[in-house]
């Protein structure tokens, strides 16, 4: 538990978390949008396949209904005498405006060959040109030939438009032919497969319903395909049975296709109806097998194109990846400014320790060279002149009102919340460092009796940095050189430039330190406590405040030291 705790805590701490955070988030507002889009698609699906299906059911409807009018123009021709050409155009013009999808309605006698002229002579007493017809190699009409039986259109309407049709021999064509047989053998109404209506320019696919109409022998009720009197037939155009069945208002974005079961070939396609051209799209494919009628088996099968699944699709799973992306955005943002406020404080209150560890360092400092010039006199009391006594006197007052400052200047600081520092950078002369600080240690040079000097080997003192912060740095490490050097040593100060660089070197011929002492020597971990010469206190943080204030003016420092030898600061600025 321990282990997780930790591991939970170095990885929010790391540099990838807020990273990891917002891929995390990120793929999560994927995953929502996606699974949003695939549900989408499934309702896509289902409503394109529902509208399939009652198209499909309207469509069959519609071929029933004009299937059933056919019987009603039957009931003309199943009485002893043929109804008049005028009695059969007065019912199929009834049939037609009540059904839209017959192209042309007519009555097909079965006609022997004995018969012919007779049927040609009767009708040609209203129709002068009227006679049997059929295609001849080049598709011109000419007169049917002489064969075992016809069966030519007599009645057709209506009339100008299929006038090319009347007389023609349907026992010419082979297909045809063959229909009407099956469905006189049979005695069930058929349908006629695939067929080009000559007089349709635009979409000129259709087929014929034949139903067959029978003498009627009251003492003899089986049937006999002998007893046929003929066909009565519908011209059906598959547009138009279409655009009737098209009562559910389905999409004109859908592609359907009429494809013959029976067929073996495998995509004969009969009919293709869309009402907008449109590109299909691959996603969505619904097949439906239309009921059996007159012996014809259909399947419809539907494409949804392009436009049907744009017009279908909304931007809701684009809206839950953006909202996603956003949310997750801000909330990394939150948690980014929560960390970088949290880390604030922590540097913040970091930072206060170590100003804290350093007005310390100083008020110890001050009164440490005060014990320290008390002790002297008191060791030798009468060994000190007026004048001497005076300066020690003078130095003592020097230190009080410094650490008074100090603290007033704490209280001033902790009122104000200042104690966040930042380099205030300002052009200076480091000349009136060195001064200020020979100035303020000299009781204390004086005493240890040290050899104190202050060399400048360039004419260019100038320095761009916190005055305040380098000030107190450079006490710090003379303060550690007058300190760690036994009586009648030497503290050597120099100035020296190389390039844009500044380098001051702060030589002692003290105690030293050995390699350990050295590495944790600006670690704040680590515990390095050392009296001076004469007993002087340490706190051992002097020389950590040293260098974070020398950091902060992007200056560096070296230290080289050797044990009973002395130490070198060198710092570059």
């Amino acid at each position: 538990m321990k282990r997780k705790q930790h591991f939970l805590k170095s990885l929010i701490h790391s540099k990838y978390f807020i990273p990891i955070i917002w891929i995390i988030g990120l793929i999560l507002s994927i995953i929502i949008a996606r699974s949003y889009y695939i549900l989408e698609s499934k309702k896509i699906e289902i409503k394109f396949k529902n509208e399939v299906d009652q198209f499909a059911a309207s469509l069959h409807r519609e071929f029933e209904l004009n299937l059933e009018s056919l019987y009603t123009l039957s009931s003309l021709f199943k009485l002893n005498e043929e109804p008049s050409y005028q009695k059969f155009i007065t019912e199929s013009q009834s049939i037609r405006k009540r059904n839209s999808s017959f192209l042309a309605l007519e009555w097909v006698p079965w006609v022997k060959p004995e018969m012919r002229f007779d049927y040609e002579k009767k009708h040609q007493q209203r129709f002068p040109n009227f006679k049997f017809t059929e295609k001849n190699n080049s598709n011109d009409l000419v007169n049917a030939a002489i064969r075992d039986e016809y069966f030519p259109v007599y009645y057709i309407d209506p009339f100008i438009e299929n006038k090319d049709a009347f007389g023609f021999d349907l026992a010419s064509e082979k297909e045809r032919y063959s229909t009407l047989k099956s469905s006189q053998l049979q005695g069930k109404p058929l349908i006629s497969g695939n067929i080009k209506l000559v007089q349709e320019k635009i979409n000129p696919e259709g087929c014929l319903a034949f139903l067959p109409i029978f003498h009627e022998n009251e003492h003899n009720t089986t049937f006999s395909p002998k007893n046929l009197k003929g066909f009565v037939i519908g011209v059906f155009k598959f547009s138009k049975i279409f655009e009737a069945a098209n009562n559910t208002n389905i999409s004109q974005e859908i592609l359907i296709q009429l494809i013959n079961q029976n067929s073996e070939t495998p995509n004969d396609t009969l009919f293709t109806y869309q009402s907008t051209k449109t590109n299909t799209h691959n996603g969505y494919t619904h097949q439906f097998n239309l009921p059996a009628l007159w012996g014809k088996k259909w399947i419809l099968k539907a494409h949804s194109t392009n436009m049907y699944i744009q017009k279908e699709r909304t931007s809701h799973p684009l809206i839950i990846l953006i909202t996603g992306i956003i949310f997750t955005s801000l909330f990394v943002l939150l948690f980014y400014s929560f960390f970088k406020r949290n880390t604030q404080l922590t540097q913040l209150n970091a930072m206060k320790s170590k100003f804290l560890s350093l007005i310390s360092h100083d008020v110890r400092g001050g009164i440490g060279s005060i014990d320290v010039l008390l002790k002297l006199i008191l060791e030798d009391y009468e060994g000190y002149s007026k004048t001497e006594l005076k300066e020690i006197i003078k130095s003592l007052e020097q230190n009080t009102n410094s650490i008074h400052l100090t603290l007033e200047n704490l209280i001033s600081w902790s009122k104000n919340d200042l104690l966040a520092l930042k380099p205030e950078k300002s052009l200076f002369s480091i000349t009136e460092l060195f001064d200020n600080i020979t100035e303020y240690f000299q009781p204390i040079i004086t005493l240890k009796n040290l050899n104190f000097s202050v060399k400048y080997n360039t004419k260019d003192t100038y320095i761009h940095a916190d005055k305040n912060m380098i000030l107190a740095s450079l006490r710090n490490i003379v303060s550690n050189a007058i300190k760690y050097t036994q009586k009648g040593g030497e503290i050597r100060i120099k100035l020296d430039q190389s390039k844009k660089k500044h380098i001051i070197e702060i030589e002692d011929t003290g105690v030293g330190m050995d390699s350990i002492e050295l590495k944790k020597l600006f670690e704040y971990s680590k515990t390095h406590k050392k009296e001076g010469t004469v007993g002087e206190s340490s706190t051992g943080i002097g020389l950590m405040i040293t260098k974070e204030f020398l950091d902060m003016n992007n200056a560096k420092v070296q230290v080289e030291s050797t044990p009973d030898k002395g130490t070198k600061f060198k710092i570059h600025i």
